[in-house]
């Protein structure tokens, strides 16, 4: 499979997000695929136009849409929980914690990525990657088999509807 075959879907409207939710967490899987393929691509070609243009991409989607993303759940989402299920907040403070803990790997992992993006051949820190995506796959998890589902059941059509104008407008502005 080309690296590049992770490479973004279109994604659900605002008007619906906890879908549009959902389909980031597609998305970082999608980016984390990438991001495991890369050091043995870097192994067996060096970093090639297609190890530069992968690296680009997981930069650009980790580097914006992924705080977008933590954002969109800790401005929207936590808060409004926070207030009606008293006893989410355990989960919540442990999903912030693993929000700033993959902000501290990626500024580990986007030293070496830079690296690559610029046809520099390095070796990508295998054990690093292999905890960010690993982390990153268990945390979507959890935010779909418990977060989304709690959402769905504690907030109104109304505030998930602002939440999605809120979330839209953090985009434009």
């Amino acid at each position: 499979m080309p690296l590049t075959d992770a490479l973004p879907r279109p994604a659900p409207s605002f008007d619906a997000p906890l879908e549009m939710l959902a389909a980031c967490h597609d998305k970082i899987r999608r980016f984390c695929t990438m991001l495991t393929a890369l050091p043995a691509h870097l192994a067996a070609h060096g970093a090639d136009a297609e190890a530069a243009d992968a690296a680009r991409a997981v930069l650009r989607y980790f580097d914006q849409a992924g705080p977008q993303h933590h954002r969109d759940e800790e401005d929207e989402l936590f808060p409004l929980i926070a207030a009606r299920a008293p006893e989410a907040a355990g989960p919540l403070a442990r999903l912030r914690d693993e929000h700033a803990a993959f902000v501290a790997q990626w500024q580990a992992l986007r030293v070496a990525l830079e690296r690559v993006a610029a046809d520099e051949a390095v070796a990508l820190p295998a054990g690093l990657v292999e905890a960010y995506v690993d982390g990153y796959r268990a945390h979507a998890a959890f935010e779909e088999a418990w977060l989304f589902p709690l959402a769905a059941r504690h907030l109104s059509a109304d505030e998930m509807a602002a939440a999605g104008r809120r979330m839209a407008a953090r985009r434009r502005g």
